[in-house]
């Protein structure tokens, strides 16, 4: 009998194939993972001379671009081609061959409901012929150590999307309350209908994208890190985001209040540049982030705050995240000041991550704001007059006045909008 139909599991007779073999071992198949260990090692294979595989080498799933099982079985002497339109699953060994659904994981081997065939004698070699068909279409498309180690940033950025993937994400509750006492939408109508004067703002998120532009384009060739920070004296210092962030176009549209040594310490850092891997995944030759999916957006939020660096906590991570998609988020740096901002609008939730606060928050003004007809640096404007201006009426309805209100404030630009803020509830005949 030369064909045997089989059911999962199958890894002990696989294996037991392997183990018997002394010749070749060719293998086609999609997806490989670490499963591949149990199957093949050392031991079972250093005798074997045709050892080949055949198998995908896509970036945009973790399962066709698992590097370190490809580096164990280079690491065993197997010769790899990928070809990413393969979908067959073949496995050969020495006479005999299994034709199967099974991929070359626990999935594939033992989990999964999956059907397989055992071949044997000639039609072995029928197997034979269309590997080394397919084999020789796949041309030079060598899977090498070169290859993996040129590839590594791409798979870091697989894996830890991929981890969220699995790990799922904890329901949010959010709701809005109706305010009782003041109309939100005429407070925004209001300050709407003031007719500020947009223009230097404009202006300044002009010169801000052209640059940032630049930065995008320069990142493209390659992570360099004078790009983000380098000493006071050198040269590059004035063209640095550093530079931007503190003193350039970046600061006078929205200030992180952070010092030099702040940026220094996460731009310097060993591993900020798989923050920007992951934050701006185009420079390593990646698909951009889809944030239409709001669930796409939430796993970024996330996922910008889960690096061990000294000094990016907070502030830092927004403020990259806005200035590489500053029409995605509010350039709004804070939590708390994003939160305080929703609350004033009647937004509440029970969100408890710093990514989960970020995009439950980011969300909820960017529905509330849509309406309004200027980018997100205007609408961030919007934001805080809004939340000064209810602020400013909590506290006047507390009998402080005024003048308490703002002798209470030290920051210049935070008074700025307690002061716009009584002029919009005189217009709404909010005050005593």
């Amino acid at each position: 009998m030369n064909r045997t139909v089989l059911k999962n599991p199958i890894t002990n007779l696989v294996k037991t194939s392997v183990d018997n073999s002394s010749k070749c071992l060719n293998i086609a198949v999609p997806f490989i993972s670490s499963f591949v260990r149990t199957i093949l090692n050392q031991e079972n294979t250093k005798t074997i001379n045709d050892k080949k595989i055949i198998t995908r080498f896509d970036d945009s799933f973790i399962n066709s671009f698992d590097l370190p099982s490809l580096q164990s079985l280079l690491n065993l002497g197997f010769i790899i081609k990928f070809d990413n339109n393969i979908h067959l699953k073949l496995y050969i060994a020495d006479n005999e061959a299994y034709v199967t659904s099974s991929n070359l994981t626990q999935g594939g081997f033992e989990d999964n409901i999956e059907l397989t065939v055992k071949i044997e004698n000639e039609n072995t070699d029928s197997c034979k012929i269309i590997f080394n068909e397919i084999w020789n279409n796949c041309g030079d498309n060598f899977i090498t150590n070169e290859l993996i180690e040129a590839n590594q940033a791409k798979y870091e950025l697989l894996k830890k999307r991929d981890a969220y993937a699995r790990k799922g994400s904890k329901a949010i509750k959010s709701e809005e309350i109706q305010i009782l006492y003041i109309d939100i939408q005429k407070v925004m109508d209001t300050i709407f209908n003031q007719n500020k004067d947009y223009t230097d703002i404009l202006r300044l998120e002009f010169e801000a994208n052209k640059l940032r532009e630049i930065t995008k384009r320069k990142l493209k060739q390659g992570f360099n890190s004078e790009i983000f920070y380098v000493h006071e004296g050198h040269p590059l210092r004035k063209k640095t985001l550093f530079y931007d962030f503190v003193y350039g176009y970046e600061s006078q549209l929205a200030g992180t209040g952070l010092r030099e040594s702040h940026f220094q310490s996460v731009f310097q850092h060993p591993d900020f540049e798989k923050v920007i891997n992951y934050i701006y995944p185009e420079m390593i030759g990646m698909k951009p982030w889809n944030f239409q999916d709001s669930n796409v957006l939430k796993e970024f939020c996330n996922g910008i705050f889960d690096f061990d660096i000294p000094s990016y906590k907070e502030a830092v991570p927004i403020r990259l995240a806005t200035y590489f998609y500053p029409n995605i988020l509010l350039p709004i740096f804070k939590l708390d000041h994003l939160e305080k901002i929703c609350n004033a609008f009647g937004f509440v939730t029970n969100a408890e991550k710093n990514g989960d606060k970020l995009f439950v928050f980011n969300s909820f003004l960017n529905d509330k704001m849509k309406i309004i007809p200027f980018e997100n640096i205007v609408k961030g404007y919007v934001a805080y007059q809004v939340s000064f201006t209810i602020d400013l009426l909590n506290r006047l309805n507390k009998n402080e006045s005024y003048e308490e209100v703002l002798a209470s404030i030290n920051k210049v630009w935070i008074k700025g909008f307690y002061e716009e803020g009584k002029n919009i509830l005189i217009k709404l005949n909010k005050t005593k």
